[in-house]
């Protein structure tokens, strides 16, 4: 474990307390490409993510993956303290895809979290280094209580992840040109249907979709983060235009690129 912790680097997207309506508070399918932490000041609600639904009540601490079909609500007026981050290991591996970790904690010390999530609220919208390195600090050591240990050194999907970093290393740099299967294979020193079979079997995705997937990602990120005009956008994903973008963009996330930036720019947990 502490040898996985060295290698992450972790990244706060945003952050601040929300106080929620019925409704207001409700969605299905929501895929964001970054993880959230939930802390129930008042109020209650649900969230589910990967098929698992957890009940918010207050005194309670969540950590939502990324991804996972997310769907969330709550039955009456709600405050949450939240973060949006993304957590990543070895420059391209999604934390949460190589360690096993759980939804919910009733923390030990509830006046002791509220006091690290005030202070990370802070620091959050301190644009100074120092600032930056103590929320980064203060938000891994919220998340790291909710992370297990594997019973062996190394899980079969551990290993097959940190065979294939080289290639995901080589997609993550490489989303804006053609990324064909075989040069993936080549990479990775696999026959190319070979290659195919144990990379879905790794990651649940053919290369082709987990390619896509991240072409999207790095889309949604863009969107929410900043200003950025579809056209150089799409082609510096590797699409080849801006309805190309759209189209694939909606398809994938149920909005289009405006509805999807209005809506993460209203701040919603």
């Amino acid at each position: 474990m502490d040898e996985v912790l060295a290698h992450v680097a972790i990244q706060m997207l945003e952050s601040r307390v929300s106080n929620l309506t019925p409704a207001y508070w409700r969605r299905e399918g929501d895929n964001r490409p970054y993880a959230r932490i939930y802390y129930i000041k008042r109020g209650c609600g649900f969230i589910r993510s990967f098929g698992r639904t957890y009940r918010l009540v207050p005194g309670r601490v969540y950590l939502v993956p990324p991804r996972g079909d997310f769907a969330y609500g709550c039955s009456k007026n709600m405050q949450i303290w939240w973060m949006h981050f993304t957590a990543t290991l070895f420059g391209v591996v999604d934390l949460f895809d190589y360690l096993p970790y759980d939804g919910e904690r009733a923390p030990d010390d509830l006046p002791g979290l509220e006091r690290r999530m005030k202070r990370l609220l802070e620091a959050a919208k301190d644009g100074r280094p120092a600032a930056q390195l103590e929320g980064a600090g203060l938000l891994l050591q919220l998340i790291a209580p909710f992370f297990r240990t594997p019973e062996a050194p190394l899980t079969a999907r551990q290993e097959g992840i940190r065979r294939f970093l080289p290639v995901l290393r080589h997609i993550d740099e490489n989303l804006g040109r053609r990324i064909s299967v075989t040069d993936l294979a080549r990479i990775a020193s696999y026959e190319t249907s070979h290659f195919s079979t144990l990379f879905t079997r790794t990651f649940g995705l053919p290369p082709w979709r987990y390619v896509l997937r991240k072409r999207i990602e790095r889309a949604q990120l863009a969107l929410q983060r900043s200003d950025a005009k579809l056209e150089p956008l799409a082609e510096s994903l590797g699409f080849q235009d801006a309805f190309h973008l759209s189209k694939t963009f909606k398809k994938a996330t149920g909005l289009s690129p405006r509805e999807y930036r209005k809506i993460k720019r209203e701040g919603a947990p």
